[in-house]
């Protein structure tokens, strides 16, 4: 299997074994964000060759340094947007629960193009700020979109735990961004 550096090069000279490496070794975590956000197999894979394509056209003259989260951020993004798009045709479930849960705390940012950065350099020392176990149980729920159910399955933890963690590291991340100056 290809180190990251060297499918990134293949990128670099339009060799088309770029994707194939790319799927090869990061298909099936891609497959599985994708999956946990649409619930629909049809629907993640072609979110994830669409992701494929988004990567072709970013690089060059992008240089990611770490290709994994640089596609895993891509991959996340496209499968949101679907979501939103099935959700106006009424074609929606479970994950809209977790991203109601973090309406209530994160600030709007629907009519901005760019994510802030300050915010998300924040929300990145906050993480740093969570015990390990919070830290996982918050990432799993929040970006994986794994279940309550999935993460007590992977990580052995109890379900009022991970509920209870879920709970708290909200109530942590509410007033951290209010003590830095955000709006809730």
């Amino acid at each position: 299997m290809l180190t990251d550096e060297e499918i990134i090069e293949l990128y670099f000279t339009r060799d088309e074994r770029a994707v194939a490496e790319t799927s090869l070794k990061y298909g099936g975590q891609c497959r599985r964000v994708s999956y946990n956000i649409l619930k629909t197999k049809e629907d993640a894979e072609e979110c994830v060759n669409e992701s494929y394509l988004k990567l072709w056209n970013l690089i060059p003259p992008e240089r990611p340094d770490e290709l994994k989260y640089y596609l895993l951020k891509i991959v996340r993004n496209i499968s949101l947007n679907r979501l939103k798009f099935l959700k106006r045709r009424k074609r929606f479930d479970g994950v809209n629960l977790s991203l109601d849960e973090l309406e209530n705390i994160l600030p709007d940012q629907s009519g901005s193009p760019e994510p802030d950065s300050g915010l998300t350099e924040l929300l990145n020392t906050f993480l740093d700020t969570l015990k390990r176990d919070d830290r996982i149980i918050f990432l799993r729920k929040y970006w994986y979109f794994d279940s309550v159910a999935e993460i007590t399955r992977d990580f052995g933890f109890t379900a009022p735990k991970v509920k209870t963690s879920l709970f708290r590291t909200r109530e942590k991340l509410r007033k951290y961004l209010t003590e830095r100056g955000y709006r809730i």
